[in-house]
């Protein structure tokens, strides 16, 4: 496979190798020329109803819609499209207020959702809107059962979870989550962002909403979709904030991830295999180094470690200009202190201090990989006469 992520640097000479997947998956050049081709066939507004360009864009938009559904295995018979995720987990919070008449909207959440998503709860908490209850997880970033029953038994309006972490990569059993917000009569939104294309969605498109990225799916990048049912209200919210949805991308997000969930099998067998090799040689190289999330159920691409020698950030300096990897959420870059995901999964003070996320993707090689984890393992050993293993 012909690599399109070792990408020039800025600085001369360099180049970089793209491990950053996690944050965002490359545009797959079959996408962006299927997106080019739809943004200059139709210049019409798809709500310009009083001549035929419009309403060939609606019809447009309504196909991308049934596809979209398709693909994902989906019998949910709604969707809307939105300018990215994030938008799409803020409509779902308030569409969630919406619903509730006369007082708050009791809303709870695990501890490790998106900062977008837990931005938007906090928020309208604060605002007197909502109740939030926030659920914990376990070492492994996974949320606990028995809490979420707990949790549900007290009274909940929205449950919201994640089908795999954005940073550690863990899978959630969501099959055993949705039984048990069915259990107690519980609307269920699952943020399927990481999740879409790369793993069986058979369970997570039973939930009431679910949140899918063109970014994360090597389509277009400022485009998402909330799939379910909402609320007159909210269904009006998302029109008088959002406007008409771009035809264009809103086609390209659909045929983006039709092709992911038909390659996703053999891609995806590929980047456990590199992600599993990387993980070797980097043990083998790195003393103390530590592995998050759990090894058993993740994303294929996601690798994330810790090492007791210096601070992801110190890694992140060494790397700049040949391996790009981050520290965490692409939205929490800068933000000092650990991730809130490490935080809430109670592993040691160092391991916090010294993340590094790696995510590969579809487009990298075996060879660039390989050669990233001489330079990952180099950064990573690097001594520091502040730090010690503790």
């Amino acid at each position: 496979m012909c690599s399109i992520c070792t990408l020039g640097s800025g600085v001369e000479g360099e180049l970089t190798i793209y491990l950053d997947n996690m944050a965002a998956t490359p545009v797959d050049p079959r996408v962006a020329d299927y997106h080019r081709t739809a943004m200059t066939d139709n210049p019409a507004n798809a709500n310009s109803s009083e001549h035929s360009l419009g309403m060939d864009a609606q019809q447009a938009i309504e196909r991308a819609s049934v596809s979209l559904l398709q693909a994902l295995g989906s019998h949910a018979e709604h969707v809307t499209f939105t300018p990215g995720a994030s938008a799409a987990l803020w409509l779902a919070v308030e569409d969630a207020i919406a619903r509730v008449v006369g007082r708050p909207a009791r809303v709870a959440a695990t501890e490790v959702e998106h900062p977008a998503l837990l931005t938007a709860l906090r928020r309208a908490e604060r605002e007197g809107r909502l109740i939030l209850t926030m659920i914990g997880v376990d070492e492994q970033g996974a949320p606990r059962l028995d809490v979420i029953d707990k949790v549900l038994s007290q009274g909940v309006d929205l449950l919201c979870t994640m089908a795999a972490n954005n940073e550690v990569g863990t899978i959630t059993e969501i099959c055993e989550v949705s039984a048990l917000a069915d259990r107690h009569g519980v609307r269920h939104l699952v943020d399927a962002s990481q999740a879409a294309g790369r793993i069986d969605l058979s369970d997570v498109v039973e939930a009431d909403l679910v949140v899918v990225s063109g970014a994360k799916a090597y389509g277009p990048r400022r485009v998402g979709a909330l799939i379910g049912r909402l609320s007159g209200q909210g269904s009006r919210l998302a029109h008088e904030v959002f406007g008409s949805p771009d035809r264009a991308s809103v086609v390209a997000l659909a045929y983006a991830m039709a092709l992911r969930i038909s390659e996703s099998d053999v891609d995806e067998r590929r980047l456990a295999l590199m992600r599993d090799a990387l993980q070797s040689h980097l043990l083998d190289a790195v003393p103390g180094l530590r592995i998050n999330g759990s090894a058993t159920s993740r994303v294929a691409g996601s690798l994330h470690v810790s090492t007791p020698h210096l601070p992801g950030e110190a890694v992140i300096a060494r790397l700049w200009g040949r391996v790009a990897v981050s520290t965490g959420a692409a939205c929490q870059s800068g933000v000092p202190g650990p991730s809130h995901v490490l935080s809430a999964m109670a592993i040691p003070d160092w391991a916090k201090e010294g993340a590094v996320r790696i995510g590969i993707g579809r487009f990298n090689t075996e060879e660039e990989v390989a050669l990233a984890g001489e330079l990952i393992a180099a950064a990573l050993n690097a001594a520091s006469p502040t730090r010690r293993h503790v």
